[in-house]
């Protein structure tokens, strides 16, 4: 039984593309997405938190304030710990130090291109005929990142106790394969797994080996299923 939530500013959610006023508004409405679902009793059976990419970011920064409550373990799939992704340095510049201060709602090209997300040619295609996929993102969101980034990845890894699984891919373009790899192994749970995808591209989910990731997710939650931390 999976429940998702699309971030504000994406997918079928409210508000500006690419915009948030400020990071911690993500961490935030992650916590109001709990609670929804535990009034809807949906946490009453054992669950593992799961996230992609930004997500992951999101979910991790999350865990740090708040533990990862009564689930099973969580489930990652290349956050968002470092960037490979070549940002112009004139872009950065201004990004951080004048947009955010006096236009901060304006969005620019993230930089993304669909060819690095996944190797399967029909996947690539659907990014670009999908109405809910946007290539913009705001300095603020892309400052928050940044902030972000450095606060988990110094302190994060003492947070989790519980079960996790961080699955990479190994050819990413868009995430730091090296910067997940030191986070993993500051993760104080003894019961952590490591796998890469060594010719996989950033969406392992959505590559030509999928059914192999899959695969290896279903072993780690039925092994973990029903433990707590």
């Amino acid at each position: 039984n999976l429940s998702a939530w699309d971030l504000r500013g994406h997918g079928k959610s409210d508000g500006k593309r690419g915009y948030v006023d400020q990071f911690m508004d993500y961490v935030d409405d992650l916590g109001l997405f709990l609670k929804h679902l535990d009034s809807q009793k949906k946490l009453n059976l054992p669950y593992f938190l799961g996230s992609h990419s930004l997500g992951g970011l999101i979910n991790l920064r999350y865990i740090l304030e708040n533990g990862v409550g009564r689930a099973c373990g969580v489930c990652m799939s290349y956050p968002l710990l470092g960037i490979s992704l070549a940002v112009p340095p004139i872009k950065d510049f201004f990004a951080t130090n004048v947009l955010n201060r006096f236009l901060p709602t304006l969005t620019l090209n993230n930089e993304i291109d669909f060819k690095v997300l996944s190797h399967d040619e029909a996947i690539v295609k659907s990014y670009s005929a999908d109405p809910f996929r946007h290539d913009k993102i705001s300095s603020g969101v892309y400052v928050g990142m940044v902030e972000n980034m450095k606060i988990v990845n110094e302190r994060g890894g003492n947070a989790i106790s519980c079960p996790i699984i961080m699955q990479l891919a190994g050819d990413d373009q868009i995430v730091s394969r090296p910067a997940s790899e030191a986070f993993f192994k500051t993760i104080y749970s003894p019961n952590k797994e490591l796998v890469i995808y060594e010719n996989d591209y950033h969406e392992i989910f959505n590559e030509v080996d999928r059914d192999k990731v899959f695969a290896d997710l279903s072993k780690f939650i039925l092994k973990n299923l029903g433990r707590t931390k």
